[in-house]
């Protein structure tokens, strides 16, 4: 290794420079000094004071994987201690943040954003629901049938979602709340058509895409974190409009933020650990059939 790029050979040292530009100039500007220094790291690590141009090369040609790393370091952190995630969300890290009975601690950073989200698999472990070591990789061996049937749990919340606005949205004021306080009251209003909008793209949007995905032949925590957040948001959904609907006479309702939350992760906890249960099953049959 090297303790800076300036001790190599200038052929060597213009081939990282070459480098590190055409890296720069593909990331964003706000991480581009963090992305920049961990390459520059990166390089000293790996080269020696002889490194020729072609090592230099070789090197470079792996800076890709090196970048993402970097590039997601560098939106990943914390904020006075809260942490922080700013990379692409994905259906499996839904699934292995949501549900990772493993790692004991029952609040953990979230997929994305600021702030932490609920282990499930965490506080099924703790009320004796399940094993942490249940499953040898979890959901990997849940079966395509159970994932068809679980879509029915988002699919049911987001059709009532949309019933209700269907229904119920012509006798409603042409203003609803549109967030609540600690204590429940309204804290602000919106029209109507944004409420709407707003609530069955929350509850559909997911849905539909959870179900391309289990359409398509998807399986294991992509199937299921796709699911979990389809669950999530509909159940959301479902309780938003409801509440919409009973706060328009402007009075507190202190378990309003506290019944919400609990829509957000008790019906997608639920399914997580019926999911999960069905893929110990699947194990455990093929196990035994394959001790026969």
């Amino acid at each position: 290794m090297i303790s800076s790029l300036e001790t190599l050979d200038p052929e060597a040292r213009a081939v990282v420079d070459a480098c590190l530009a055409r890296v720069s100039r593909s990331v964003a500007e706000e991480y581009r000094s963090e992305v920049i220094a961990d390459l520059r790291a990166y390089f000293a690590d790996h080269l020696w004071p002889d490194a020729t141009v072609a090592d230099a090369t070789a090197l470079a040609a792996t800076i890709g994987e090196a970048a993402d790393a970097a590039k997601a370091g560098a939106r990943r952190g914390s904020f006075h201690g809260v942490p922080i995630d700013f990379t692409p969300p994905t259906a499996e890290r839904v699934a292995s943040t949501w549900w990772n009975p493993r790692d004991e601690r029952i609040f953990v950073p979230r997929v994305f954003g600021l702030g932490w989200a609920l282990n499930v698999g965490a506080v099924a472990v703790k009320l004796g629901l399940i094993e942490p070591d249940a499953e040898d990789e979890p959901f990997e061996s849940t079966p395509a049938p159970a994932l068809r049937r679980a879509l029915v749990v988002p699919a049911a919340l987001a059709a009532a979602v949309v019933a209700h606005y269907v229904v119920r949205g012509p006798g409603l004021p042409a203003s609803l709340p549109n967030n609540l306080d600690l204590a429940g009251r309204v804290g602000s209003w919106t029209g109507k058509p944004v409420a709407a909008a707003t609530d069955i793209a929350i509850a559909v949007a997911p849905t539909v895409w959870a179900a391309w995905i289990v359409g398509r032949g998807g399986t294991g925590a992509r199937a299921v974190g796709s699911i979990a957040t389809a669950t999530a948001g509909a159940a959301a959904a479902a309780g938003l409009s409801l509440w919409r609907a009973a706060a328009i006479d402007g009075k507190a309702r202190p378990l309003a933020g506290p019944g919400l939350v609990a829509l957000l992760w008790v019906p997608a906890g639920a399914l997580l650990l019926a999911l999960a249960r069905s893929g110990r099953a699947a194990e455990q049959r093929r196990d035994l059939g394959g001790a026969r």
